[in-house]
Formats: C-alpha cells, structure tokens, sequence
C-alpha cells in the first residue's frame, strides 16, 4: 500500500489560523499553530502505546461532553451544534499533537470506540492500519470555519487557496503546472456559482418551511406589529423592568430617544404603519455591520444593550443612525418609516448605532404624512387655525406647539373614559387637557399636518436615567414613549411635546422594592452578558486557555514516559522524519540484552550496521537465532502498512524468546 503523504509545512498552521481569523478565535489558533508546527523542529519523539492514545482520546472526549454541557446551558439551541462545530479543531487538537510528538505514523482507529478497545486489549494484536489524522484534521479546520458563518468572501478565497496548497503536495508529478493552476481557477470559479445558488435556495427552503410550521402549529410568525392604539403604551407604564442598557458616547445629549417604530396613517383610536413593507438589509464583509444609509460628520456613536425575544425583535434605535456596528443577527430588514428588525440572533446584543444630523433611514414624506382623518379634522383645523399654525414658518409652528401643551396641559397617567360620544382626542384637546404620551404625540402630530408639515407617530423609549449601579443609563418599561416626527428642511426630526418631568411622575409610584429588583436586575444581565458573550471576548472566547491545566497535566504524564530521537532517514511532506511505534515488539529486549553484554548501539547507529558490527564478535552475538532475520521480522512489524501476518508475529516473538534463553544472564 501506497503511504499517504503528510501535509506539507505550514499547511496545517495557516488552517487554523484561518479557522481562528473566521471564528473570532485567533488568539488560541495561534497558539494551537505554533504547538502543531513546532514538531518539526523538536529532536525527540514519546514512544506511545495504544493505551496512552487511549487516554488522549477521552480527554478529547472530555473536552467533548464538556462543551456540549457549557453550550447547552449558555446558548439557544438551534446554534448549539454550530459552536460545537466552530469549537472542534480545539476537542481535536491534544490527539492531533500526541500523533505529531509520538513516534507513530498515525493512530489505531480502534482507540475512537470502546468495544474496539475491548477486543484490541483482549486479542493483543496491532492494528491493520493506521490513520494518519493530518489531513482529517485540516478538513476539520475548514468545516470549522465555515460552521462561522461570516458570509464574505474571505472565507471562500480562504477555503479555496488552503484547498489549492494541499493539492500541490499531492499533485501528479508529470502534469503542467500551468494547466493544473486553470483547472484550479475554473473549478473555484464555478463553485462560487454553486455556493451563492445553494445559498439562496437554502434560505427560501427556510423560510418556506417555518412559514408553514408556523402555520401548522397555529402562532403568529411576525412579532413585530404595524399598528398601535391610544392606550398601548399607557399600558407600559406600570412596569420598573429594565429592558435596555444605553451608553449615549460623548457629544450626545440627553435625555435620548430611541425608536422601535413609526406610523403614517391615524385611524381613531390606531396609528397604522400603511405602505411600509420591510426590505432585507445585507451586512458588510464582516457580518456584524449593517449599512442603512449615507452619513456625515459630524457623527456621534450610541452603543445600546437589548434582550431579544426568541431572537428577533425591533431595535431601539437614536434619530440619525445610518449605520450599526458589532450586531451579531443572520437577517435584517428595514422598512420606509425607519423600522429595523431583526432575526435569528442571540438572546442579547449589544451594537454600537453610528449617528449623524442626516440619514437615509426614513424615507422622504408623501401625500399620506400630511392627511388628517375626517372625523377629528375639523377639530384639528380648528385648533391649528386658532394657534395660527399655517403663518409660520416650519421652526417657529413646532416651537409654538410645544409651547401650546406646556402652558395649556398636564401629564397624567390616569385617563377617565369620555363622557358620551366625545371622541378621546376631542376630551384630551377641549375638556381633560391630561394625559400621557400617546395623547401630546398624536394631537402634536394631526397638527403640524394641519399646518402643512409632514408628520409622522413614533414609538419607543426615552434614556434618562442614570444607574450608580451599573454605571449606565438604564431604560424601563415605564420610559416606553411616543412622539412626532416634523419633515423639516428636509430631513426628518424628532417633536416631542410631551411636558416636561413626566419621568419624575412616574417614578414618584415606584415600587419600594425596586432598589431590590434592581440588584436582581444587574445580576441577571451579567449573567446574560456571560451567556451570549462568545463574540465580544466573554468567558467563551477564553474557555480555550482553561484547557491548558488539563493539558498539561496528560503532558507532564507522558512526558517521563520513553522518548526517541530522530534519525536522519528520510522526510515526509518535507518535514522531519517520524520512527514509527511498536513498543510491544520482543526485538526491543534482544537490544537491551546486547547492551548488558557490553555491545550497545551507539547512538544514531543504524541497527543492521550495529548488528553487522557486533557479528565479529562470536560467540556472544552468535547463536541459532540469526540476529539478521530477527530484525527483518521487527522492520516488517514496525514499519509494513500491511502488518505483520499472525505466522511471522509469532516467529518474531519466538526467535526472540529463543535468543534470550541462549544468552540469559546465568550463561554468560
């Protein structure tokens, strides 16, 4: 049988350092490079029986069930296989290393299962053959990588030029160069073409078949809605629960307002999202930047920290933002109004928006951002007019506005139905003049389009609280806001008309055990951080050094166990020759013998020439057992892919047993 070639030097290195630069993992891939590289120039080799490649197997076996266990407690379950995969050129690796540092060509394969084992330890015969997990093991590397899911093309010209050094080194010697590098080329160029239509047909196959599991089982497939009534959020602010982190970034003031969502169409009590289909958004090279539109400076940057429900959900995002950074989702996508949502990411993100006094998020009004519903429209007008709204120019109508509900209104939180048919927006404007949120958005809102400025509803939250605590701001349920959005001078911009301290009144009914629930809070999301860290450099990232105790300990075993120097024969795949294991064979203590007789080989001798040596000497090398077919039989056994036939192990074992008794220490 033909020897399978050894992997070329550096092959296996630049593997997996291309396997950390795709996982984020490249701090450890470059230590596990250095380690599988640096056999080559190591001058000793452990001289390893099966059952020390036993025990290197289970602890990768360990490693094995231990990231099974830590992924499945710290990660939702659908990524949970896909991690084990990224992690798997790290479970691999200790029975990777104790081939490359041993004196074995390859591994019993038997050592992989227990019943092998069993049988193996029970017969005490070798192996048929050996594997050599050089190669499987840079397979594993570029499956690893990909198990990533960066979805750039780096990783394909990656995979492709990794793909090409390892064929060179095993190429037909009498083919053309030149030719061999085309066919190269044309076969990339036409698995590119497979990649991207697998790639599509994979994600319509997915998307169809969760539409109709959905279906199937009867639930909503979109949490994201396109409507909200006068009352939705009034609902909200009954609740202390933390819900985001923000750290607003220098130049931001505050209090900040992010949005979730906007609404185009009011119809008593609804705000609708009419028209506004979601787009999908592609992500730059990197897979966690998405681009929403052109920016300018200045630009200011907000790093928000938000839960995702089953992952997905609408992200908070500040007025502005044209693009968001370290977001690590598989799909997003955008609508006209300036909704972002997202999908298939972990249970927590945090991403950095990128902000500027222009984006390209919304899009410009139409006829529908100006129409007031009829039956309040006359109401409206009539406000409108008595403020002399439609006079002014766009800056000094919004100023005047705000100044109508803060000299005229209060914020309450409590809302009285209205008396008979009076509609809600009719008692909020003529007879209550109280309320929360809702109400000064929508009234500023049917307003300013009343006065011939486009107007949009929006919904989210305001940032204003400060957490000595955690040493951020800190959103609840109760800052869920609503406020318009004015197209003026042509971008759009935030109204919020809303009186001031009308977080002071909701706080004033805080629960007395919020301080309590808050500390409970904090816990919870370090927890989390810690659970969803594995791309931000979190425990996970580092969970590969913790390996370095337990590897050390099956080192600092071995390494007292028998080693052997290299010989200067010949090299495989350009690197230094490796003497093949076969610890068990009897020839070994014919050789002890001969060194207690005074005839030692010397070191780096070749054994038939010692053997030659040491022949003039009769009659203490001589006997019936020719020493000459003796290490013919222990050659054979050590070094034929074949094996050794039962027939002649058994002669091997023999003649060496002969030969001892002839020579034992009694008949010197």
């Amino acid at each position: 049988m033909r020897p399978v070639k050894a992997p070329p030097p550096l092959l296996l290195a630049l593997a997996l350092v291309f396997w950390g630069w795709q996982t984020g993992l490249w701090p450890a891939a470059c230590v596990m490079a250095a380690i599988v590289e640096g056999a080559r120039f190591v001058p000793w080799r452990w001289d390893l029986a099966r059952a020390d490649f036993n025990r290197v197997s289970d602890l990768c076996s360990l490693i094995l069930v231990g990231l099974v266990v830590y992924l499945g407690a710290t990660t939702d379950a659908p990524r949970v296989l896909t991690l084990i995969f990224q992690w798997f050129p790290l479970v691999a690796l200790p029975l990777l290393v104790a081939q490359l540092y041993s004196s074995a060509e390859g591994v019993d394969p038997r050592i992989f299962l227990w019943s092998q084992r069993k049988k193996a330890d029970a017969d005490g015969t070798p192996p048929a053959h050996t594997v050599d997990l050089s190669f499987p093991y840079f397979v594993v590397c570029i499956l690893a990588a990909s198990a990533a899911n960066t979805r750039g093309t780096g990783f394909y010209v990656g995979a492709c030029v990794l793909a090409a050094a390892a064929l060179w080194s095993v190429r037909a010697r009498e083919a053309s160069p030149l030719v061999w590098g085309a066919l190269l080329v044309g076969v990339a160029v036409v698995g590119w073409g497979g990649h991207v239509g697998l790639h599509r047909a994979q994600r319509a196959i997915e998307a169809a078949a969760l539409e109709w599991l959905a279906e199937w089982i009867r639930r909503d497939t979109d949490p994201f809605r396109s409507s909200t009534a006068l009352g939705s959020i009034g609902r909200l602010k009954l609740s202390d629960r933390i819900v985001l982190r923000v750290d607003p970034g220098p130049g931001v003031k505050m209090p900040l307002l992010l949005r979730e969502a906007s609404y185009n169409t009011f119809a008593m009590p609804a705000w609708l999202a009419v028209d506004a289909g979601f787009a999908a958004v592609q992500p730059e090279a990197d897979g966690t930047t998405w681009k929403l539109g052109a920016g300018s400076p200045p630009e200011t940057r907000v790093t928000v920290s938000a839960p995702l429900r089953r992952g997905r959900g609408v992200l908070p995002l500040p007025s502005g933002v044209f693009e968001i950074d370290r977001l690590t989702v598989v799909r997003m996508e955008r609508n006209r109004l300036g909704a972002v949502k997202v999908d298939e990411g972990l249970g927590l993100v945090t991403y950095a928006a990128r902000v500027t006094s222009r984006s390209g998020l919304d899009q410009a009004p139409t006829e529908g951002d100006l129409t007031v519903p009829i039956p309040d429209g006359a109401l409206v007008s009539r406000v409108a007019r008595d403020l002399g709204l439609r006079s002014l120019p766009a800056e000094e109508a919004l100023a005047r506005v705000r100044a109508y509900f803060r000299d005229n209104f209060r914020y309450s939180l409590y809302r009285a139905a209205p008396d008979g048919e009076m509609s809600a927006l009719d008692d909020f404007l003529n007879r209550s003049r109280a309320g929360h949120c809702e109400y000064f958005a929508t009234a500023t809102v049917l307003l300013l389009r009343a006065a011939d400025i486009p107007a949009r509803y929006a919904t989210g939250y305001s940032v204003q609280e400060w957490s000595p605590l955690e040493r951020t701001w800190v959103v609840r349920t109760r800052h869920a806001h609503s406020w318009a959005l004015a197209w003026v001078d042509g971008a759009w911009r935030d109204v919020d008309s809303t009186p001031a301290g009308w977080a002071e009144t909701e706080a004033f009914g805080a629960s007395m055990w919020q301080p309590v629930k808050d500390l409970w809070a904090w816990g919870m999301h370090a927890f989390e951080q810690w659970r969803y860290g594995e791309r931000r450099g979190g425990v996970t990232s580092r969970l590969a050094w913790l390996l370095i105790p337990l590897s050390l300990v099956l080192v600092w075993r071995l390494f007292f166990r028998r080693r052997q120097r290299r010989t200067g024969g010949s090299r495989r795949g350009g690197g230094a020759a490796r003497i093949v294991g076969g610890a068990d064979s009897e020839f070994y203590a014919v050789e002890r013998r001969l060194g207690a007789l005074g005839l030692a080989r010397a070191p780096a001798e070749a054994a038939g020439r010692w053997l030659e040596r040491i022949g003039a000497q009769a009659p203490v090398a001589g006997s019936s057992v020719a020493l000459g077919r003796l290490l013919a039989l222990h050659y054979r056994y050590r070094f034929d892919p074949q094996g050794l036939p039962a027939a002649d192990r058994e002669r091997l074992r023999a003649d060496a047993v002969a030969w001892l008794a002839e020579h034992a220490e009694g008949r010197r």
